[in-house]
This record gives structure tokens, sequence and C-alpha cells, in this order.
């Protein structure tokens, strides 16, 4: 099962020098594929909305052909629900596939992850780990 995480970090570029100090002593590189970092709690929000979370799991579990069958599943605006989906794919949580239908293209929504994980730790076990 491939994991996306979007993970809560308060202080993202103090963490990040850390990281990249152990990297240089220890030669060893600190990479998080398949990770997201917020410094906020509403950025982590606008990134996925709910609106766009019930995309993500309907394309994980119907797998529909096309933008339209997508919207159709979700009863929603098909330019709304391509808005999202494009979001999606900055993200990097779907593809949108380009799939010929006789002289049309269409896009073809593809998951590239199982699950969505959100990661935030209270500052406490934070201090502790």
């Amino acid at each position: 099962m491939k994991v996306f995480t979007l993970r809560y970090e308060k202080k993202i570029a103090q963490n990040s020098m850390k990281r990249m100090q152990e990297a240089a002593s220890t030669g060893v590189p600190h990479i998080r594929k398949d990770e997201l970092i917020c410094d906020s709690y509403e950025s982590m929000n606008r990134l996925l909305s709910i609106a766009r979370l019930d995309i993500f799991v309907a394309i994980v579990e119907h797998r529909p052909e096309s933008m339209y069958a997508l919207a159709q599943i979700l009863k929603k605006d098909q330019s709304q629900v391509l808005r999202d989906a494009k979001m999606l794919e900055e993200i990097g949580v779907i593809k949108l596939v380009p799939v010929m239908d006789g002289n049309r293209e269409k896009l073809k929504p593809e998951p590239l992850y199982d699950k969505i994980v959100f990661e935030v730790t209270p500052k406490q076990i934070a201090q502790s780990a």
C-alpha cells in the first residue's frame, strides 16, 4: 500500500537545517519521499480540503475513466472537479493522464497513492523524540 503523508511541522526551516547538517556530517541524505510538510493547519486545509479529499477517495475507489465520469460519481460540476483534481496533481497524489477517445482527448485521473495520512505531533512528544 502506497501512503502519502501530509505532515505538520511548526519550525520547518530549523528542522531542515538540522537535517542538512546531519546529512553533511554522516553522508546519508535525509530525503522523505511521499511526504509534504506544512507549517500551519490552515495551509494543510487549503491543500487538501474536504472537496479535494472526496475527489481523491472517489478516484481510488471508483477508478473513473474520465473527468466527466468522476464529476458524475461526485454529482458535482465538472469544471470545479477539474480545478481540484489539477491541485491534487500539483501536490503529487494523482496523475491526470491524457487518453484519446476517438478524435477527442480526455483526462483520466489515476491515483499515485492508496491512502493519505495526516500527521500532527504534539509539542511535548516532538521535544522528547
